[in-house]
């Protein structure tokens, strides 16, 4: 046995984190570790790698029992952490990152960064990554720094590897390349436990799966035995019969009409129209305009040509503001960077973008503060301690719900749902689709970015699908299937340049 977490439970205060966890793990072997937000997986990854102290139980590596002071004493011993929020310093290196600790030096004094960056570049261009060692972080997009986090376990040489969510921001090419190097490294002996919230992954990919809720071990199973439903219903205590509401079909006037929206290099003569009532999804790899196109709607960024039409009126805005007096919502991608206050309390971060509507002599009310924010919390189900709690002491799905609540608090006429549940659980999500669909009843316009093509096909009216900053398609829902979607995404401008080269011969 690679790997034994045995009785292991944790306290923080008087919260009750874990209680009585086991988990085992052998060499060679997948192991999905499932549950709800705040079921304790984080933090039973942190007490495994050595950042936090259980209360009681014990670890045991290699059949020896150990005692980790630090994360540097787990990773001598082979454990490596891949979290859901990768752990990088923005201003070094992606190779200094990938080294960070175990640089190969020259006479046991000199870093040998001629050495570095050509392995950093080799690992990387196993994972499929095409990024420039020499380059910092802080300039590569968020979707690539999991992968760097990827290739610095690898360089690790970890015999154990704790990944965190490893999908939640990949395309579907850069989700198969990886599942084809976790496959690699585990017929090399490397142990994997695989936390996520796409179940349908854990029978692709996984040999076990052990399930908690409410920090206790609920069931080990092999995958092989245990239907997606099964897993389902343990992980949330409870049958889940409906997971997508009936589609809302009536719409009414026009909300939304973009014309000819251009932005080199990432959009080029993009039109689209929105209805009250109506739900579009968005379809796209990363890089094919999708989100530019969101920021620019909300004003972000500034457009080179088009125009933006809202309520059949001409608009053209400077700054997001703009967009939030004239009732638009927006839920970007990435909550961490740009999205949430992760210094400041739940209550705060909630009542952000709708603060005029708790004004008392340009003063904030705070008892209209408290009780919107107690509204929002218990319609969410957002798991929190109390309201004024640090909104960074969330698990990562309460957080994402967080930035729902914060807008669905400024009653908006228009919702821009960029990737609205990554890292949220599937019980979550039906709260979540069921409030998007509560929006759209009342008439609200909503257009959801996603890379999740089951959840537009569940969830939209209409389907459209971006390929380097065009849209390729525009469907009514029922006239495209998910390979309908992933054809035109990944294989469309492919077509296109086979045709333009046809008619120039």
């Amino acid at each position: 046995m690679l790997l034994r977490l045995n009785h292991i439970s944790k306290s923080f205060f008087e919260n009750r984190v874990l209680n009585d966890i086991c988990l085992e793990l052998k060499a060679g072997e997948i192991h999905a570790l499932i549950g709800g937000n705040g079921a304790g997986k984080s933090t039973l990854i942190n007490i495994a790698s050595g950042v936090y102290n259980p209360d009681c139980g014990e670890i045991k590596v290699n059949e020896q029992w150990v005692h980790f002071d630090s994360p540097y004493h787990a990773q001598r011993h082979g454990i490596g952490v891949i979290h859901q929020t990768p752990n990088l310093v923005p201003r070094m290196s992606v190779a200094d990152n990938i080294f960070f600790g175990i640089e190969p030096r020259i006479l046991k004094f000199f870093v040998n960064y001629k050495k570095m960056r050509l392995e950093a570049a080799r690992v990387l261009n196993e994972l499929g990554v095409k990024i420039n060692p020499k380059e910092k972080v802080m300039n590569i997009p968020v979707r690539y720094h999991y992968l760097i986090s990827i290739a610095k376990a690898i360089v690790q040489k970890s015999k154990i590897l704790f990944m965190d969510e490893p999908t939640a921001n990949l395309t579907e090419q850069e989700r198969d390349n990886l599942f084809r190097i976790i496959k690699k490294y585990k017929d090399e002996g490397v142990g994997i436990v695989f936390i996520t919230h796409r179940l349908n992954e854990i029978h692709e990919i996984c040999d076990k799966v052990t399930i908690i809720r409410d920090g206790k071990h609920v069931a080990t199973h092999n995958v092989k035995d245990i239907t997606l439903k099964e897993m389902t219903n343990l992980m949330l205590g409870y049958n889940l019969n409906h997971y997508y509401p009936p589609l809302h079909k009536t719409k009414g006037e026009e909300l939304l009409r973009v014309e000819y929206l251009t932005k080199k290099p990432y959009l080029e003569n993009v039109n689209l129209t929105l209805h009250e009532g109506e739900i579009i999804g968005i379809a796209g790899l990363a890089g094919s305009g999708k989100t530019e196109l969101a920021q620019i709607i909300f004003g972000q960024h500034k457009k080179d040509s088009g125009r933006i039409y809202w309520k059949n009126r001409e608009i053209n805005f400077k700054h997001p503001i703009h967009a939030v007096y004239n009732r638009f919502g927006y839920v970007n991608d990435d909550r961490l960077s740009s999205g949430l206050f992760m210094n400041m309390s739940v209550a705060n971060n909630l009542t952000f973008a709708s603060l005029e509507t708790q004004n008392s002599l340009s003063l904030v009310n705070r008892n209209v503060e408290v009780d919107q924010s107690i509204d929002q919390v218990i319609d969410l189900n957002i798991k929190v301690d109390h309201i004024h709690q640090n909104v960074r002491y969330l698990s990562g799905g309460n957080q994402q719900k967080v930035m729902l609540g914060r807008w669905l608090m400024t009653e908006s006429d228009l919702y821009i749902l960029d990737e609205p549940t990554i890292g949220v659980d599937i019980g979550s999500r039906t709260d979540i689709y069921l409030k998007i669909n509560e929006l759209a009843k009342q008439g609200k316009g909503i257009i959801i970015i996603s890379s999740d093509t089951a959840e537009l096909l569940g969830l939209c009216n209409r389907i459209l699908v971006m390929n380097k900053g065009t849209i390729v398609a525009n469907q009514l829902n029922g006239n495209i299937t998910e390979e309908d979607i992933v054809h035109f995404m990944t294989e469309y401008a492919q077509t296109l340049k086979h045709l333009e080269y046809c008619f120039e011969h």
